[in-house]
């Protein structure tokens, strides 16, 4: 596939990563001849122009583009260009608009008259990444399948669990009940996938798939992950678009919700938006106001203000106050990792978020959904399996999958199933498959 990529920012260089591993024709303008520099560094042909110039894009074969991703921080720049690429012969493009001003009317409005198949907002995102996350205290990654049905969750093991000192093959005969596969296990920075006579310590992070209500099951008897249960008070530090959004949908989930916001007006107009929340005028870094908002007494402590460093230190305040999970807001991925060694749960970039989003759009087809993670190297896919893919009418024993893939889990006529070496998977199968990347091309080729 040949795609145009417009912006070579951090979601625009995110994107390349992932997409020139998998052998597309990239080519990324930007405006910055510093970050096409960078960008060169991927293998990809960069170049240095002004994407709303019809004559740079026309220069740059525009007329056979199977796909533009217009991902600049400028949302008339990524409109401008989306609008003439589809006018100059794109089959397809993607913009990232991130003004929270836009209604539902307006995008759809937008759609139409820029020629945008897809519109994506990293607000919308993040939010939706954040409820996730507020699944418990344990849980540090969680991806729904199947109209959320299927469940896929990473849980950080603590000190007592049930899970450590244990391989996935004595697991499997103590929870024989249990509906669920580990499908990965990551240790000291390194993604591994497990086979049976891997072993669990204490600090790895466990990926885990499986149904809903298995998991929750599964999890509820670890007496160390019985916090992992969902919060239920939840302490929002920031009254901005994505503060708005994540309190509007937990809220929605019953939780008690209260909003610490610095602005008086904008705490004033964010008691009439919502419903169920309280909203508190007071500043995130104090920690006489992080106590009076019930800090010390929180399941779920987000900061989610505009400013990085606020978000970093209330979330470090949180966490000295007792807060049981943290999660913070940052527009650097480079601090994820260290933010989780000093003391948060979870970070969350909304541009790496997006650009997740966008990848699940590229891979559309027989790749139902793509879910890439910041801070290991690996993704999982859902996968319709094709009439004559080559993975379908044999059992997978005979199948040679890839060694860095597992095979989670399947879904046929709607019920959701863990495959063994005896599964023999069928045309339209729903299959998860978790993948380093590495193994990501063989395993795309097996299901076309």
């Amino acid at each position: 596939m040949r795609i145009l990529v417009i912006g070579a920012g951090e979601v625009g260089t995110y994107i390349a990563e992932r997409l020139v591993r998998e052998g597309h024709d990239l080519v990324v303008i930007d405006r910055d001849p510093s970050a096409v520099a960078r960008i060169n560094d991927l293998d990809v042909y960069g170049v240095v122009g002004d994407v709303t110039d019809p004559r740079v894009l026309r220069a740059n074969g525009i007329d056979h583009t199977n796909l533009v991703l217009a991902v600049t921080q400028i949302d008339s720049v990524n409109l401008t260009a989306c609008a003439f690429a589809s006018r100059l012969g794109a089959t397809r493009s993607v913009a990232r608009l991130s003004d929270s001003a836009f209604t539902p009317e307006d995008l759809r409005l937008a759609k139409e008259a820029f020629g945008i198949d897809f519109i994506i907002n990293p607000d919308e995102e993040a939010a939706r990444e954040i409820e996730g996350l507020l699944e418990g205290r344990e849980v540090t990654d969680s991806v729904e399948f199947d109209e959320g049905r299927v469940r896929l969750v990473g849980v950080r093991i603590a000190e007592g669990s049930a899970l450590a000192d244990r391989s996935l093959m004595e697991l499997r005969g103590q929870h024989s009940d249990a509906h669920i596969l580990v499908v990965a296990i990551v240790r000291e920075g390194a993604t591994i996938i497990p086979r049976g006579d891997h072993r669990i310590l204490v600090g790895d992070r466990v990926y885990m798939l499986g149904g809903r209500d298995d998991l929750s099951v599964f999890l509820a008897k670890d007496e160390a992950q019985a916090r992992s249960r969902r919060a239920r008070r939840i302490l929002i530090v920031g009254g901005g678009h994505v503060g708005e959004l994540l309190a509007a949908r937990v809220e929605a989930h019953g939780a008690d919700v209260r909003l610490l916001e610095s602005n008086r007006e904008r705490s004033e107009e964010l008691s009439g938006i919502l419903s169920r929340t309280t909203v508190l005028h007071g500043d995130g870094t104090n920690l006489a106001a992080l106590r009076e908002s019930g800090a010390e007494e929180t399941d779920g402590f987000v900061a989610v203000s505009g400013d990085e460093e606020t978000n970093v230190m209330s979330s470090l305040l949180a966490r000295h106050l007792g807060a049981k999970k943290v999660i913070a807001l940052v527009k650097r991925s480079d601090y994820i990792p260290i933010l989780k060694e000093i003391g948060l749960d979870a970070a969350v970039n909304p541009r790496l978020t997006a650009a997740g989003a966008i990848l699940r759009f590229v891979r559309r087809g027989h790749i139902l959904q793509v879910t890439t993670f910041k801070d290991i190297d690996a993704e999982v896919l859902e996968l319709a399996a094709g009439e004559r893919a080559k993975i379908v009418g044999r059992p997978l024993r005979d199948v040679k999958f890839p060694r860095d893939a597992i095979v989670g889990g399947y879904v046929r006529d709607g019920v959701f199933d863990i495959p063994d070496g005896d599964t023999v998977l069928q045309p339209h199968d729903r299959v998860i498959v978790f993948a380093l990347p590495s193994a990501i091309g063989k395993v795309e080729s097996m299901f076309s």
